[in-house]
């Protein structure tokens, strides 16, 4: 489904990344894992045409789309959850959710507003209160249910933990695994690796903007490269 193959990326005079290569498969949920600086995030930013490739090709379903804008990427099918959750604190929910659905038509919105509410009773039950008031977990689910608004075929999640309390680090797994297995395509950059390959079927391992490891996350959980590295054993 989408194809990254030798991605170099620059900002300013500084190599970000170093001729990444790496493929997700439809129906699939591939972690990327590494140190702080290594590029995930950069990566997903690639992606999602937040950042433009000094060269190499990002293919969606064998598109090139290296050089599109993000809207049409979008479009073409992939929604992008940032790092940090940034979500418009002084917006309700219901126009958070709204925001994400913005180039779909007002009537699939609304009906997505009602699936995305049985998927998060919680943003339900607090669609008019301000974004900005909401929990920190509270706000994580909210940046994934506008991610969501647009119907993505491809999910980026970037750091969906980050910061949050251990139950509720918990509930964002059990959400992730949840959209997997009804068929969403995930591509998910997370620091908790030990989380990110339990529920992961493949994992890159990314080093200094290279790919220095890859395979099946159950494989890797166990290498000693990632336990010494990453998981801490």
């Amino acid at each position: 489904m989408l194809e990254l193959d030798d991605v170099h990326v620059f900002y300013g005079t500084i190599r970000a990344l170093d001729g990444v290569s790496l493929r997700v498969e439809l129906g699939e949920l591939v972690a990327l894992i590494g140190s702080n600086g290594a590029g995930k995030s950069t990566t997903l930013k690639a992606i999602s045409g937040l950042l433009r490739p000094a060269s190499g090709a990002i293919r969606l379903e064998g598109r090139d789309i290296s050089r599109d804008s993000t809207d049409r990427i979008v479009d073409l099918g992939i929604s992008h959850c940032p790092e940090g959750r940034r979500i418009f604190g002084r917006l309700t929910v219901r126009e958070n959710l709204v925001v994400g659905g913005i180039q779909r038509p007002a009537a699939q919105v609304n009906q997505d507003i009602d699936m995305v509410g049985e998927m998060f009773p919680r943003l339900r039950d607090r669609l008019k209160q301000a974004g900005g008031t909401l929990s920190g977990g509270e706000q994580q689910m909210l940046a994934i249910a506008r991610a969501l608004m647009s119907r993505p075929r491809l999910l980026l999640l970037d750091e969906p933990s980050l910061g949050l309390a251990p139950l509720m680090v918990e509930h964002i797994f059990e959400i992730i695994a949840d959209l997997k297995r009804q068929g969403l395509t995930i591509l998910l950059v997370e620091q908790n690796v030990h989380h990110a390959l339990d529920i992961a079927d493949r994992a890159y391992v990314l080093e200094t903007g290279r790919v220095g490891l890859e395979g099946p996350a159950a494989e890797l959980r166990h290498d000693p490269r990632v336990e010494h590295s990453y998981l801490g054993q």
